[in-house]
């Protein structure tokens, strides 16, 4: 999956970053953007731990995993807190997350919503797909995508 950079704020994680790029790239290219941010390992072994058993396929629940999406615009919350309900190894479409939050024609809407996130496999955005059965977007990438929902055993077709 690549490097993984986590981030609190009030013991709630904010922000995960993946990337191929060197780890203290990332940090470094972070920090610009975030520089009263800290740099703490112990706040998140637990969290890698997790991560590294679920991308080698233990069933892990990220329910209990604190987060903290207050710097989002409102509309994306209520996305991201919905999406975050999606069980393991299921998945929802755009319209049905839309539908959900009570907007009838909101789909495009909940997709650059889920755009967004930035605290992907924690708000498993992953398992949103089209109305049509499709695969959809996913800001790390279709193979990435497809990659999370292979190892919870969804295989979606490409299009």
């Amino acid at each position: 999956m690549g490097n993984m950079l986590f981030v609190s704020k009030d013991d709630a994680l904010i922000n995960i970053r993946i990337s191929n790029d060197d780890a203290s790239f990332i940090k470094n290219r972070f920090l610009l953007k975030e520089p009263e941010a800290v740099e703490s390992i112990k706040s998140f072994m637990n969290l890698a731990k997790q991560l590294d058993a679920y991308i080698k396929g233990e069933r892990i629940d990220f329910s209990e995993i604190p987060v903290n999406l207050s710097n989002l615009p409102e509309f994306t919350q209520k996305v991201l807190k919905e999406t975050r309900k999606i069980p393991y190894g299921e998945v929802r479409t755009y319209a049905f997350i839309s539908r959900s939050l009570g907007y009838k024609n909101a789909a495009r809407a909940v997709g650059q919503a889920l755009k967004t996130n930035p605290i992907p496999i924690i708000i498993p955005c992953h398992r949103v797909i089209r109305e049509n059965g499709s695969i959809g977007g996913y800001s790390l990438g279709i193979n990435i995508k497809h990659r999370l929902l292979a190892i919870e055993g969804i295989k979606i077709d490409s299009e």
